[in-house]
């Protein structure tokens, strides 16, 4: 009766082989929004100079000789007047006119534009690793059921 409960005791202690699933599932999602604004630039530059400059330039110039002794000759310049009342008039005018005109006009536009991207990318992944380690069990249950069929057939009296 000892020898059973062993038996019994030995079969439920004992298996054949271990397995090892391992499941792993992957689910990846990426999105990704991608927006690009335009900048517009605007130089305006207007640049205008107008100067007038008028210069006038009067120059009068009178000269009156009267003798003393009207019975006297008078040279003036190199030449002679007798019994005269001398007036000499100079007038000079000189007139000046400058007109600068500048003009400058420099307009420049830049521009870009507005783009948009949309991006989306999903992947979904299943994985499934099984590791089955060898068992050398079955060795031992081979040597187990030679005692057991050794020790039956020794006691085969006392189990009859």
């Amino acid at each position: 009766m000892k020898n059973i409960i062993y038996i019994l005791v030995s079969l439920i202690l004992f298996s054949c082989a271990s397995r090892q699933v391992q499941v792993s599932k992957v689910d990846i999602k990426k999105d990704s929004v991608t927006e690009v604004k335009s900048l517009v630039k605007t130089i305006d530059i207007k640049q205008k100079t107008d100067s007038t400059n008028v210069s006038t330039v009067i120059d009068n110039s009178e000269i009156i000789i009267t003798p003393i002794d009207s019975c006297k000759e008078i040279i003036v310049e190199g030449k002679s007047y007798k019994n005269v009342i001398l007036r000499i008039k100079k007038s000079k005018i000189n007139t000046l006119y400058v007109n600068n005109k500048k003009e400058s006009n420099t307009i420049q536009k830049d521009s870009l534009g507005i783009t948009k991207t949309k991006t989306s990318e999903r992947v979904i992944g299943k994985t499934k690793d099984i590791d089955k380690k060898a068992s050398y069990w079955w060795i031992i249950w081979l040597i187990v059921l030679i005692i057991i069929l050794y020790l039956t057939w020794r006691n085969r009296r006392l189990l009859l």
